[in-house]
């Protein structure tokens, strides 16, 4: 009997205790809907206001490509979401862009989107019937009249004949090899294509000679020049035959 007892007492003195619990774990149930209650709202509002849109787009390297240009190749401005705005993809759109060698987008906590830009080299110009472009190192072409200041325009040479885009591709390659002092003294290249003959590049140079060097390795041939060139009898131009050796041709024979 004194058991019985002792156990309906017990019962008593946990009842308070076990309503307490059951009161807590319900408020801290209602604690967390209303939290996240709040979150939803907080996450509604953020979404529909201006606090959410992209404050700047910064791009960073640019050289010769503008501003304008690189982000065309986008749909990102200071109406986007910043939540929508996925680096990955737009690296991905930008190294599609030509004149983009590579990008790393940088999405910041401030709504601040920063493109850090890598441009393809320009190394080349070629001529079409309607206007003048850039040859870039990766031999595709960029057309010069996007690019307002002169200062921006490197030095290379004019490409002739090359109507093929293997072959453009191929003398892209091989220019960019070559050292930018010696490219600058390149005035044009022309592809040159006989019947019984090798493909050759002819290369005007501008102090009056021309290179005559197979398609092959012109990179190495033409890092010789320099050399060749202060071996030249002074006064006279002509041709630089470069192939495995070299000799010269002058354009007049020298007057006995």
């Amino acid at each position: 009997m004194e058991t019985r007892q002792n156990t309906v007492r017990s019962l008593e003195d946990r009842i308070p205790y076990m309503k307490d619990q059951r009161r807590k774990k319900a408020n801290r149930r209602l604690s967390t809907i209303l939290i996240l209650f709040a979150v939803l709202i907080a996450l509604v509002v953020y979404m529909q206001t201006s606090v959410s849109d992209v404050k700047a787009v910064n791009v960073n390297g640019l050289s010769w490509l503008t501003e304008e240009y690189v982000l065309a190749g986008t749909d990102i401005d200071t109406s986007t979401k910043i939540v929508q705005v996925s680096p990955n993809g737009i690296e991905r759109e930008l190294r599609a862009v030509p004149g983009v060698k590579d990008v790393d987008v940088d999405r910041s906590w401030y709504n601040i989107v920063t493109i850090n830009v890598e441009e393809e080299k320009m190394i080349a110009y070629s001529r079409t019937e309607k206007e003048e472009v850039a040859v870039l190192a990766d031999g595709s072409l960029h057309p010069t009249g996007g690019i307002t200041d002169p200062e921006k325009l490197k030095d290379g040479p004019l490409l002739r004949e090359f109507t093929d885009k293997a072959e453009l591709e191929k003398i892209a390659t091989e220019l960019e090899q070559v050292d930018d002092a010696m490219r600058a003294r390149m005035s044009e290249i022309v592809f040159s294509k006989q019947d019984g003959e090798s493909t050759r590049y002819e290369i005007y140079m501008n102090d009056g000679n021309t290179i005559q060097t197979p398609t092959f390795k012109l990179s190495q041939t033409v890092s010789k020049y320099g050399e060749i060139y202060e071996n030249i009898p002074k006064g006279q131009r002509g041709t630089v035959v470069m192939d495995g050796g070299y000799y010269f041709v002058p354009y007049e024979k020298p007057k006995q």
